[in-house]
């Protein structure tokens, strides 16, 4: 702003300009406590007496311009210029949004809030549920689980209320494990998570915010006893790779070569398809397609397992052996359970249906007991075995990764992850 006087301002005039700079000032320096900071205010010029006044930015800005000179008098110089800020404050960090989430920090935790006053509506949708709309607000929890077990994790929310709970392994709705909208278990492994309790919107675009009960519970998985025994398993392939630890003998009851693999052994694994279960209803049949009817077969092993993760491989392939869509070698359904936890491996003697195998990851000492006997594969000679997608989440391997199998000394552990003795 531009003054223009017919004659010098007086001494009154020139302190109540000053006070009109430095009330500004002031709003400046609270306008900058939640984001980045403007500069100070240029000091005003006087044409006599006073120089302008340098200020302060609180943050993040430059200061301002220095004052003009006063034209006359003893008070003539230039005001300072303006000290610059000393940086922004940053975003919006309240309790309960992905920069300051609520810690869970002891078991069994509860916790009432409620969504009308949540800060945070960072997350929409959720890959877990990517057809559900959460655009309401949500409240974040965090979560350390010391090693691993079973997170169980339920929210019970009031009348007209509708807010659903997600676990994820990163702060985006792309790191969704699982989601519910009363509750869930889920087999865990050591490690940080976000609880998110997030508002469920209908399709048209309502929001259902309101007040919630947070209830999660963890108990360390079952502990047993891992340790397996020495076994020359008779393969059917027709050569041995060097990479494993096979050699080739003569069997006396045939007098015929084969080759055999020492076990336990390490070596590459692969992910294995889904096989059809006694709870799968194709009237008798089989799939028709690589993924007719998988969601609901997800659904029910998520159930049976208590495990949850975002699968996504298919029914194992038709074709092979004459076989049919999720058919495998077996050729009769298996039961859920063993069914999300099977390893099979190119044996000669399948073993008995539900043997026990303890499956290991050498990289961070994770274990699984797998079911054997109900699949033959695969061909390869350059891996020891194939797993299920749920047995590699839970190791944290991937495909063709180098796990170790052993045939359990224990017949009667119960299938899933287990914490070895």
């Amino acid at each position: 702003m531009v003054w223009f006087s017919a004659r010098p301002p007086n001494a009154s005039w020139i302190l109540r300009r000053s006070m009109a700079v430095g009330a500004l000032s002031l709003l400046a320096l609270g306008s900058a406590c939640s984001s980045s900071g403007g500069g100070g205010s240029e000091g005003a010029g006087a044409s006599s007496g006073i120089g302008g006044s340098s200020a302060a930015a609180s943050s993040g800005g430059t200061g301002g311009g220095a004052g003009n000179a006063g034209a006359t008098g003893g008070g003539a110089g230039n005001g300072g210029s303006g000290a610059g800020g000393s940086g922004g404050s940053g975003g919006n960090c309240s309790l309960g949004t992905f920069c300051n989430p609520i810690p869970i920090q002891s078991f069994p935790y509860s916790d009432e809030r409620d969504t009308t006053s949540a800060s945070s509506d960072a997350v929409d949708t959720y890959d877990c549920a990517p057809g559900t709309s959460e655009s309401g607000p949500e409240v974040v929890y965090q979560v350390d689980v010391p090693e691993a077990g079973r997170l169980s994790v339920s929210v019970a929310d009031a009348d007209g209320v509708d807010v659903d709970v997600h676990l994820l392994d990163s702060p985006s709705g792309a790191g969704c494990l699982v989601r519910d909208d009363s509750s869930f278990d889920y087999d865990i492994a050591a490690g940080s998570y976000y609880v998110v309790v997030d508002t469920w919107a209908d399709s048209n675009g309502i929001e259902y915010p309101g007040g919630y009960t947070l209830d999660v519970a963890f108990s360390p998985a079952a502990a047993g006893d891992c340790a397996t025994y020495p076994l020359d398993l008779k393969m059917f392939w027709t050569s041995c790779d060097a990479s494993l630890d096979c050699f080739e003998a003569t069997d006396p009851n045939d007098g015929k070569t084969y080759r055999y693999l020492r076990t336990p052994a390490t070596g590459p694994v692969v992910k294995e398809a889904h096989l059809v279960t006694v709870d799968d209803d194709f009237g008798g049949g089989w799939p028709s397609s690589f993924t007719d009817q998988i969601a609901r077969h997800y659904g029910l092993s998520q159930a049976a397992t208590g495990y949850g993760m975002t699968r996504s491989e298919p029914w194992a392939p038709a074709g092979e052996g004459g076989s049919e869509y999720g058919q495998g070698s077996t050729g009769v359904p298996l039961p859920v359970v063993a069914e999300a936890w099977y390893v099979n491996m190119y044996w000669r003697n399948k073993p008995a249906a539900g043997t026990r195998m303890i499956i290991k990851n050498p990289a961070n000492g994770r274990a699984v007991v797998a079911a054997a006997g109900y699949e033959t594969g695969p061909g390869s000679n350059t891996a020891i075995g194939g797993v299920t997608e749920e047995i590699h989440h839970y190791l944290g391997s991937s495909h063709r990764d180098d796990l170790q199998l052993g045939f359990a000394v224990s017949d009667s552990l119960p299938y899933g992850p287990i914490q070895c003795h």
